[in-house]
């Protein structure tokens, strides 16, 4: 597996997936996009989204069916926290994936804690999604 960062050719291959996991779209002008591939197959992709004041929110975690259960996923994370340097981390996963983040060093915190940024994609997956959201935050 190599990680890699998105280009603008894999712009439309990334709003697919997002489209498909009912995400919001990335901007790659904005954002920092991170492609998994294995043996030459685009696998995975997450992203950093500045949140203003040096944060960020790790988020768009998306692992493609065929490729589930290999550690992309925790690959992604990984790669992605390491590219934040020191920046203050904030994740919005669905709630069925507390532990996995927790084993990444994010903890759960309330919701009032979040930069401005955060507050409205929590608001919006108030809205549009189906499933429980947490707050975390990198310990």
């Amino acid at each position: 597996m190599i990680l890699r960062t998105a280009t603008a050719a894999d712009a439309a291959w990334i709003d697919e997936q997002y489209a498909v996991a009912r995400f919001l779209s990335s901007d790659l002008g904005r954002d920092v996009v991170v492609i998994a591939e294995v043996d030459g197959q685009r696998a995975g992709i997450g992203r950093l989204v500045p949140a203003g004041d040096g944060a960020f929110e790790l988020g768009g975690m998306w692992v493609l069916d065929a490729f589930r259960g290999r550690g992309i996923a925790r690959a992604i994370v990984e790669e992605l926290i390491r590219r934040a340097h020191d920046a203050t981390l904030f994740c919005i996963p669905f709630a069925d994936l507390e532990a996995f983040y927790a084993s990444t060093g994010f903890q759960r915190i309330g919701r009032e804690g979040a930069p401005a940024k955060v507050q409205e994609k929590l608001a919006w997956c108030d809205r549009e999604v189906k499933r429980e959201v947490l707050l975390m935050k990198m310990s």
